[in-house]
């Protein structure tokens, strides 16, 4: 107990005594959260009193449901002889002649959009006795401060929470912590106003924090606005900008654009309507919140020709070109065709197009709209000039993802297609044949006279059979069909095993007086592909698409890889630029050289959008255009499947035992049987079975879940929990945790008591466990998982001996209803299993009433951890390589390389051996990750003229790398014959093949006298910078053998260059060259991924949004990219601190290695590092730090954000971590 006992003062210097006091007040409530007592002199203390006048309210958003409501602002006040001194709000404030002053600052922080809000509930009297206390109690104070919090964040009020009128099982969110932009807080009836207002204009920034009024009087009412969240400077963009005509006036066009505030803070400016050319240009004032947005229209005089209409604000401009034929002008968009199939299969992206044309005298700006059965099911924007066209898709928006016959319609505001009207029917989704072309196989270099043969596969990827014609025809560029097959197709849907067939037609002769195009068309109900082709020696080039591939589905932000197929089907050799477009991401070109026939493919590794969708991609060359969609679908890391689950990606999860009740009581006894569990794991390495917990306890227990040793670990905190499993699982397992209960032969009494209402059992464990009883391997049914929402079965069915589900789950995990069961409320990425393991053949849905199934005799928490990304890709190195320095003239020299894979996955390691400038057969083999091969390589020795030295070079390649990848190679000499004198020959040359420009290399030479003659060497090392046209061979390095006699072997290392490019070096003796060798030296760009690149659990989020989750984060996952151009390691650091406090919670490094070799050419090779970081549920701020190499060395890139972790049983936000804080102290004053 703190004691501070102020003497006696001057009567003159009584406010100064006074205002000491209070200020100790202040400071003993600052320092310490447990109760002190501050002493009021006899001088002062019978003019201490308390006064509720003053009142504050707390309002997010300037939404009066998400208040506080008025609350007392009680004032610990002293008053006399007209001045005053007095502790409000946390702050101590001064009365004096010229008006309120400040002493100290009220308990509001606000720093970077977060607020927290801390004033205390004084109660009390004014004093008559010998002596005053003030108290505070900060532990009091919790029912006051979870009200506060939930009349912030819900519907509810303050005093509902209080009552107990408020029905907290189904809370609202009416103002969640996520979207909460400003906090406004309103103090009324203070005599210190005037000092509140100057306090929060002088400590703020008025961008920020704004004053209303800036100048009160005492009791005035003042409003303090605090900026949230985001408090970056205001954005405004002009989006979505039109131009039509005025309909109130002909002479003039109408404006409109939406203006949006994406930066943080709220503005006013003023926006800018003109058109080139006029003179009455428009203005519109508009204010805006961050992320709000306002829609602006003005007129402005219209005139023939064509005008830049544009929109601006202070931040951005838009601009549109519309044409007028003639004023007053208006468009006319009419669908002049469309192209919309009869039917599709579920979930198929049939092709569907309209064309529309301006018929009228202006710029059409209009909306083409796809309604279907009368509803709107998607719209496109178009602008288009008159007289021209437009061809708008709809692939996407086609209703298949139900089966179903719908009416189609399409519309603009000038005309209407009906499908059914125009062309005689419905559109049919389902229960129907599809016949899609699969793939074309075209001819290509075809001269006059040849015939030519057209091959077709069709596949119904439809769900039922069907017969249907497919036809195939050839025209010349008449467009007359020369030739033409018909054939009609009896295929099996997907309902029975989809089956495809070929179709081919062989043409007849096809003449040509030099050369002449031809078409060929592949034509189903369903679907239609085409191409061309050419007849003739001299024709050009025609570069056909002949396959396209997208994988499908794709999650929003992963990966994935798009690729087409091309061939030449033209007569002559060429060139062209292959391209593939999108969107919403840089193309990808390439320039490829073709003969006739010859075909390539093209592949892109592109990042999906971020939000659910389907997308074009565009495939392109010289000579024609062709097109797929990507289906961007969200999807889970891990999904329920029917009694287990199933990974869609490689995750690290926790299964965590919380209770198992498969017992019963009699008298004062509970008898407990056995019940063990087992995890089963079938993926693309075999059924795995993994017993859990065997080796658990004592001898006997073996694995025993229900026993009372077992029990007595789970809920008493005096015994180690040890029944937590954690795996790191591969993409695509199927897994089960799967229990079996035992009859029980014989039991055994032990010395574990439990208490139960009040009453001590004696427990009995099975000591000779018979046969199973039952098994959820066998009956998949008496284990139900259950996720986050859902009603759990048999909820109170336990027995008197038995632990409820609320004892083993926590009551924080389930919700009681009204009708007797429970909703679960899980943390993000959990599941529960819950097991019966007395009826066979259970079902939950019949575990409601007594005697039904309780499902309550095991129960297991599965909780996804982390996503663990990994690049599995092999990587070869040399491991030796065997030469002899010399060989006989009469043999060929057998030669010996060894290999390993230090790569994450087995791969196909390909050897290209060179010898004296020629280039052997490629070797390649398969090698296993960690495993070694030996390529054995004859160098054909015996053909050389003796008395020389010849050189080879083995080239080490990695196939599934990017062919600019540089290899590893190993080069060196071979002496054919014999030879008197010294002859210093280089005899072996190897060097890493790439490095960091901030990293040095060495090459590491074999130097073999093979002469009869001792000697010393001279050995340089040349290099150059291919990069660099002018560049010559220079010495880099140079150094000298000790003495060397016949066969005698140094090992020398000479310095590559560190400057970036490409370089050649060899290494030369005055006897012997080496063969040249590349070697490469760029950069490693290291930057933490912002899109996408936080994982907690199983879902991924962006650094700089708020990331929101349920329960704690046991793990958080950071992934990094390398930009550059040469893989490379890096120390990646994360720190988490506590938000309301700024103390580390949490900080941890990790090494890892992104990409390795040369990058040049591949996208940003990613790499993930993993921290355990065990946070429990609060409001966290998070920093990640990219070193280069290690934490003493310069910092490549950091990332910031913030994390808040909800309680499981939350309803918006009740705890003192969240983005916005209130609480109180307790002050009490009494003699």
């Amino acid at each position: 107990m703190g004691q501070q006992t102020i003497g006696d003062v001057n009567d003159d210097a009584n406010v100064e005594l006074a205002e000491e006091v209070l200020l100790s007040v202040d400071q003993s409530f600052q320092r310490s959260d447990t109760s002190e007592s501050v002493e009021v002199p006899d001088r002062v203390r019978s003019d201490v009193a308390v006064t509720d006048d003053a009142t504050y309210n707390l309002t997010l958003n300037s939404n009066s449901t998400c208040s506080t409501g008025n609350r007392s602002l009680q004032t610990l006040q002293y008053q006399e002889n007209g001045q005053e001194v007095g502790y409000q709000g946390g702050g101590v404030w001064r009365m004096t002649e010229s008006g309120a002053t400040m002493s100290s600052p009220p308990a509001v922080n606000y720093d970077k959009g977060a607020l927290s809000v801390s004033f205390a509930n004084i109660s009390g009297q004014q004093i008559g006795g010998s002596s005053v206390a003030i108290r505070s109690n900060t532990t009091a104070n919790r029912s006051h401060e979870a009200a506060l919090q939930t009349a912030l964040f819900t519907e509810a009020t303050y005093e509902g929470v209080r009552n107990g009128s408020w029905d907290s099982s189904s809370p609202s969110t009416t103002c969640a912590p996520s979207q909460v932009t400003n906090a406004t807080l309103t103090i009324e009836n203070s005599s210190y106003a005037r000092a509140w207002a100057d306090w929060a204009q002088s400590a703020y920034d008025d961008k920020y924090v704004k004053v209303t009024p800036s100048s009160v009087e005492p009791g005035e009412t003042i409003d303090i606005r605090f900026a949230l969240g985001n408090v970056s400077d205001p954005e405004f963009e002009v989006q979505n900008m039109s131009v039509q005509e005025d309909p109130s006036d002909d002479q003039k066009a109408l404006v409109n654009a939406t203006i949006r505030n994406t930066g943080g803070l709220q503005d006013t400016q003023e926006i800018r309507l003109n058109r080139s050319g006029a003179s009455d240009n428009a203005t519109a004032t508009v204010t805006l919140t961050g992320g709000d947005s306002a829609r602006v229209s003005k007129s402005i005089d219209a005139d023939s020709g064509v005008y830049n209409f544009t929109v601006a604000s202070e931040q951005d401009k838009a601009y549109k070109l519309v044409n007028y034929t003639a004023v007053p002008g208006s468009p006319s968009l009419n669908i002049t065709s469309a192209s919309i199939p009869a039917t599709a299969r579920l979930n198929q992206v049939p092709e569907s197009n309209v064309t529309v044309e301006n018929n009228g005298s202006m710029t059409a700006e209009q909306n083409v709209t796809l309604l279907v059965n009368g509803s709107v099911n998607a719209t496109q924007h178009v602008t288009v000039h008159p007289g021209n066209t437009r061809t708008v898709d709809f692939d996407s928006a086609m209703p298949t993802s139900e089966n179903g016959t719908y009416d189609i319609e399409v519309a603009t505001d000038d005309d209407t297609y009906s499908q059914y009207s125009d062309d005689g029917h419905y559109f049919v989704v389902g229960d129907v044949g599809v016949f899609e072309v699969t793939s074309v196989s075209p001819p290509g270099g075809v001269k006059s006279g040849d015939t030519v043969t057209i091959e077709a596969t069709v596949k119904n990827t439809g769900n039922i059979r069907k017969s249907d014609a497919v036809k195939i025809h050839i025209k010349n560029e008449s467009d007359t069909t020369v030739e033409s097959k018909e054939k009609t197709l009896t295929l099996n849907g997907t309902n029975s095993g989809s089956e495809k067939e070929t179709v081919t037609l062989t043409s007849g002769p096809l003449t040509a007086p030099s050369y002449s195009n031809y078409t060929y068309i592949v034509e189903t109900p369903d679907d239609r592909s085409y191409g061309t082709f050419t007849v003739g020696a001299s024709a050009p080039p025609v570069f056909d698409i002949t396959g396209l591939g997208v994988d499908n589905p794709v999650e929003p932000e992963n990966k994935t890889e798009v690729s087409f197929n091309v061939t030449n089907t033209g007569g002559t050799a060429g060139s062209q630029t292959l391209r593939i477009g999108r969107d919403w991401g840089a193309d990808k070109s390439t320039d490829e050289q073709l003969d006739p026939g010859e075909s390539t493919t093209v592949t892109q590794t592109v990042t999906a959008p971020s939000e659910d969708g389907l997308y074009r991609v565009n495939f392109t060359t010289g000579n024609q255009t062709a097109w797929r969609i990507l289906n961007v679908r969200s999807n889970t890391a891990v999904e329920r499947d029917g009694g287990g689950m199933t990974t869609t990606e490689r995750v690290n999860a926790t299964i965590e035992l919380k209770g198992a009740e498969l017992e019963g009581s009699n008298g004062y006894q509970i008898t407990h049987t056995k019940v063990d569990m087992d995890l089963v794991v079938n993926n693309q390495s075999g059924d795995h079975e993994i017993p859990l917990w065997r080796d658990v306890g004592y001898d006997f227990e073996d694995g025993d879940v229900n026993g009372p040793h077992a029990e007595r670990r789970l809920i008493n905190d005096d015994y180690p929990d040890p029944y937590e499993f954690t795996k790191t699982f591969e993409a695509n397992s199927n897994f089960s945790v799967t229990a079996t209960s035992y009859h029980c032969y014989e039991t055994t009494y032990t010395d574990i008591r439990f208490k139960i209402d009040g009453t001590n059992y004696y427990t009995k464990r099975c000591s000779s466990p018979g046969s199973v009883r039952i098994s959820t391997d066998e009956s998949s049914t008496n284990a139900d998982i259950l996720a986050d929402g859902e009603v759990i079965p048999g909820y109170g069915q336990a027995g008197k001996a038995q632990r409820k589900l609320t004892d083993m789950l926590g009551e924080q995990r389930l919700t009681e209803l009204d009708n007797g069961s429970a909703r679960l409320n899980l943390a993000d990425g959990e599941f529960v299993y819950l097991y019966e393991l007395s009826q066979d053949n259970a079902n939950p849905e019949n575990a409601y009433g007594y005697g039904d199934p309780d499902y309550n005799d095991a129960v297991v928490i599965f909780r996804t951890n982390s996503i663990e990304n990994e690049v599995a890709e092999p990587r070869f190195s040399f491991v030796d390589v065997d030469v002899p320095a010399r060989t006989p003239k009469t043999d060929d020299t057998e030669a010996t390389v060894t290999v390993k894979n230090v790569g994450t996955a087995a791969g196909s390691a390909k050897l290209t051996p060179t010898f004296d400038g020629s280039t052997a057969e490629t070797q390649d083999t398969e090698i296993g990750v960690n495993e070694t091969a030996q390529f054995n390589v004859e160098l054909a020795t015996a053909s050389k003229t003796p008395g020389q030295s010849y050189q080879y070079r083995f080239n080490l390649t990695n196939p599934n790398r990017s062919e600019s990848a540089t290899g590893k190679q190993w080069g060196g000499n071979i002496y054919v014959g014999d030879i008197d004198e010294q002859f210093m020959q280089v005899d072996s040359v190897r060097a890493t093949s790439t490095i960091d420009n901030d990293e040095s290399a060495n090459a590491t030479v074999d130097i073999t006298n093979v002469g009869g003659e001792g000697g010393t060497a001279e050995i340089k090392l040349y290099a150059k910078n291919t990069d660099d046209a002018g560049s010559t061979f220079t010495v880099s390095d140079s150094a000298t053998t000790s003495l060397l006699t016949n066969g005698d072997t140094e090992q020398v290392t000479l310095s590559l260059p560190s400057d970036r490019g490409n370089h050649t070096y060899y290494v030369q003796t005055r006897n012997s060259t080496s063969a040249k060798q590349s070697f490469f030296v760029g950069r490693s760009s290291v930057v933490v991924n912002d899109t996408q690149g936080i994982n907690i659990g199983a879902q991924t989020y962006n650094t700089a949004t708020l990331i929101e989750r349920n329960g704690g984060a046991e793990r958080i996952t950071v992934e990094v990219n390398n930009e550059g151009t040469v893989g490379d390691e890096r120390e990646v650091a994360l720190t988490v601190k506590n938000k309301s406090d700024g103390t580390t919670v949490y900080t941890g490094t990790e090494n890892v290695t992104a990409g390795s070799g040369d990058l040049t050419g591949s996208d940003a090779y990613p790499a993930w590092a993993g921290y355990d970081t065990d946070l429990d549920p609060g409001y966290y701020t998070y920093e990640v730090t990219v070193y280069n190499d290690t934490a003493s060395g310069s910092v490549d890139d950091t990332a910031t954000g913030e994390i808040y972790l909800k309680e499981v049983d939350e309803s918006g936000a009740t705890t003192n971590d969240s983005p916005i804080s209130i609480d109180s102290d307790t002050i009490t004053i009494g003699s």
